[in-house]
C-alpha cells in the first residue's frame, strides 16, 4: 500500500511538471543542419512577412574553385515538417564566378507552412543547392536538411 501511494505522488509530479511545458522540446529546439557537400549552409532564418514565410540562406564555397550557381529547379527549398511543397527561389540565378571560401544569400518566399505555424514553433526544411564547375562543365547538388524555430 505505501508503494501504491509513493507512485502515485511521483505520477502526480509528472503530470504537474509536464503541464508546466517542461517537457515540450518542440519549443527548445536549437537550429541545426545536416548534410551538404561543397555548397555549405552557415546560417539560415525562417522568418514571418504579412502572413507568408520566407526562408533566408547564407551560403559558403568549399569546392575550392570557382562555381556557378544554379537556379530553379537545381536550388530548392522543399517543406518537410508543418506544411508541404517547395518555396518560391527569389533572387537574380544562376550566380557566376561564386569564389572559393566566399559567402552569398540565398532567398525564398512563399514558403508553404502550416497555417497555424508560430514564432518560436519548429520547422524543417530540405535544402538543394545546385552548382556547375565551370572549368568541368558538369553539374552538381548539394543537398541537406536545415531546422530549427521559427522566427
Amino acid at each position: 500500500m505505501t508503494y501504491g501511494w509513493a507512485i502515485l505522488v511521483v505520477l502526480a509530479i509528472g503530470i504537474v511538471i509536464w503541464q508546466m511545458g517542461f517537457f515540450d522540446l518542440s519549443k527548445n529546439v536549437q537550429p541545426d543542419k545536416r548534410g551538404f557537400s561543397q555548397v555549405t549552409v552557415m546560417d539560415w532564418r525562417l522568418a514571418e512577412n504579412g502572413g507568408l514565410w520566407n526562408l533566408t540562406v547564407i551560403v559558403q564555397n568549399n569546392a575550392g574553385t570557382l562555381i556557378d550557381i544554379q537556379g530553379a529547379p537545381e536550388t530548392a527549398a522543399n517543406v518537410l515538417q508543418g506544411g508541404s511543397g517547395s518555396c518560391t527561389l527569389a533572387g537574380a540565378f544562376p550566380v557566376d564566378d561564386f569564389r572559393p571560401a566566399s559567402v552569398m544569400r540565398i532567398s525564398f518566399s512563399s514558403c508553404p507552412m502550416q497555417n497555424d505555424l508560430q514564432v518560436g514553433d519548429y520547422y524543417r526544411v530540405n535544402l538543394t543547392i545546385g552548382y556547375q564547375n565551370p572549368a568541368s562543365g558538369l553539374p552538381h547538388l548539394s543537398n541537406g536538411i536545415i531546422w530549427g524555430p521559427a522566427g
